[in-house]
């Protein structure tokens, strides 16, 4: 019995492919970033102005009622300036806090 070169090496390859073919191929897991927000406190701690303090409760109702109308027109006009400069300052102290 004599066998080639050829056919030994032609047996062993069919071994060999025999051998893989029972197993499945190996699978990489496959790992995916992903971003997820999640909450944080921050400790955002500002002097935040007073807030402005409405007419009907700094002038009594009896003065309200003696003032002149051009008199109660300016107050009117004085409380809304406070009211845009408390806005005004109330944006600028939270400026530097995260937005909600």
């Amino acid at each position: 019995m004599r066998y080639s070169m050829r056919s030994i090496a032609t047996a062993s390859s069919l071994v060999l492919l025999a051998a893989c073919a029972g197993r499945p191929p190996r699978v990489e897991p496959t790992v995916e970033y992903r971003e997820a927000a999640v909450a944080i406190a921050t400790g955002c701690v500002v002097d935040r102005p007073a807030p402005v303090t409405p007419l009907s409760s700094r002038v009594p109702a009896g003065e309200w009622a003696r003032r002149a109308p051009g008199a109660k027109a300016q107050a009117v006009r004085a409380q809304a300036g406070q009211r845009l400069n408390y806005e005004d300052a109330l944006r600028a102290s939270t400026a530097g806090c995260p937005e909600r």
